[in-house]
């Protein structure tokens, strides 16, 4: 059902000659510098020659290459990215109608290589760190299997354990496995990677009761919050995301992360200000379902923004540079100048969410002392010549394209354009078969379901 382990071990690693962006406000970019890794930490980023190398190093010739943190990503529902490719514009093809009828027909082994899938994706657009959105667990084994694949898929990150999908307002999701669920996972199976948090539905989905038991056994567990805030989903002509009524309630806060906001109005982005409450946007899928996102408003008023792909189902595709280049394009064009910048666009992609995320002093930039997430991209590529400023040149003109080495805690998971490991080709590889055989089995078994249309489980597409 699930492959044996086969991540790459954390070699020690030097990178020579290399132009580093390091999004670390004291050591700025840096021409010609060499990035030393050891047993999976930066020990040190520096322009003078010579620089001590660990024993049996790796050497690459950074000539040409531009070095950059690993991009975070801050909302992220990967199990359900083998959908993509049954969510369209046809009737009953919406991605609501799709995943809640097939969200009920997934196995173990459809969460992991859901999952799988998704990170092996991520990991050739130049991503490190992925909070894990799990807003489907059906039940103890499906968090536990989620778990496995990104420790498996050696990435960084968060997974926040959440309902099952469309789990009635008036029911709990399961608060007693929820207590139950770390101690299944110590700090040594987790191998420094991965945190827990928890997923809630919040005041839109559920009634206040459950609201109230949710949050504060979250808050009883000290686990991070994350709550979607869309009720500009559903409702006409929506100007405002109630977040106050949040606030009156102590439902805000550091430990709180907001998802969307679109809507917000006014009223809505001061109190997260004050809060210190922090916004993850997901652009894409906002611009194609919500509205235009708040970017310049939410960091004009000082709160946190952090960027995340939402889902591959939608679908939509994990392309960090893309949409730095599209937000910046819809900011000019929605407030007539320019509110944000390309480098500020580009640390909201790396150390703004890893610090939202609670792992700034973790990775974020290429700092000695932190793990060693980073990319290597070729600065030689016909989109990124003549250069410029490298920050300005990587959000108007790059692509993952360019990307030619991902680290991620010290282990090249992407080398010289190709995934190192067997089992992540595999993820990719198998995706549509894995597909396929889900909308089979949901078909067969879906006699009780009582699917909205007669569409919801879409006929499987085969490229032969």
């Amino acid at each position: 059902m699930f492959p044996e382990p086969d991540l790459s071990a954390r070699d020690p690693l030097v990178i020579t000659n290399v132009t580093a962006v390091t999004m670390d406000p004291r050591l700025g970019d840096l021409q010609q510098a060499t990035v030393t890794v050891d047993d999976g930490v930066i020990t040190a980023v520096s322009t003078d020659v010579p620089v001590p190398h660990p024993p049996g190093a790796r050497v690459i010739d950074g000539s040409g290459l531009l070095a950059l943190p690993g991009f975070v990503d801050t909302h992220w529902h990967l199990w359900n990215s083998l959908l993509r490719g049954s969510v369209g514009e046809a009737p009953g093809h919406d991605y609501f109608t799709v995943k809640r009828a097939l969200g009920p027909h997934h196995t173990l082994e459809d969460f992991y290589w859901s999952a799988r899938f998704a990170l092996a994706e991520a990991v050739t657009a130049g991503i490190s760190t992925v909070h894990n959105w799990d807003h489907n667990v059906r039940s103890p084994e499906d968090a536990d299997v989620n778990v496995r694949a990104q420790l498996d898929a050696g990435i960084r990150g968060r997974f926040s354990y959440g309902p099952r999908d469309s789990t009635p307002p008036e029911e709990t999701m399961d608060l007693e496995d929820l207590r139950r669920f770390a101690a299944r996972w110590p700090d040594e199976r987790r191998d420094g990677l991965l945190h827990f948090g928890a997923a809630l539905r919040g005041p839109y989905r559920t009634t206040q009761p459950v609201c109230r038991r949710e949050w504060d056994t979250a808050r009883e567990l000290n686990l991070p919050i994350t709550t979607h805030c869309d009720r500009c989903l559903r409702e006409e002509g929506c100007r405002s995301c109630e977040l106050v009524r949040h606030a009156d309630g102590d439902m805000l806060g550091p430990d709180v992360q907001v998802v969307h906001a679109v809507h917000a109005s006014a009223a809505d982005i001061e109190v997260l200000a004050s809060t210190g409450t922090s916004v993850s946007l997901s652009p894409i899928t906002e611009l194609r379902t919500m509205g235009f996102p708040l970017v310049s408003e939410l960091l004009e008023a000082g709160v946190s923004v952090s960027f995340s792909t939402d889902t591959l189902a939608m679908p939509t595709a994990p392309d960090v540079l893309g949409t730095l280049r599209a937000v910046e394009a819809i900011e000019i064009a929605r407030t007539g100048r320019q509110s944000v910048a390309p480098r500020q666009l580009l640390r909201m992609a790396t150390l703004d969410g890893a610090r939202q995320l609670g792992l700034g002093d973790v990775t974020g930039s290429i700092t000695p002392g932190k793990r060693a997430d980073l990319l290597l991209l070729d600065l030689g590529a016909a989109n990124l010549q003549p250069a410029g400023d490298p920050a300005e040149d990587l959000v108007r003109q790059g692509h993952a394209g360019n990307i030619s080495t991902v680290v991620v805690d010290g282990r090249v998971l992407l080398d010289n354009g190709r995934l190192t490991q067997p089992s992540a080709r595999n993820a990719i590889s198998g995706a549509s078969g894995r597909h396929d055989a889900l909308l089979e089995r949901a078909r067969a078994e879906g006699d009780g379901l009582n699917p909205r249309t007669p569409s919801a489980f879409p006929q499987p597409f085969s490229a032969e």
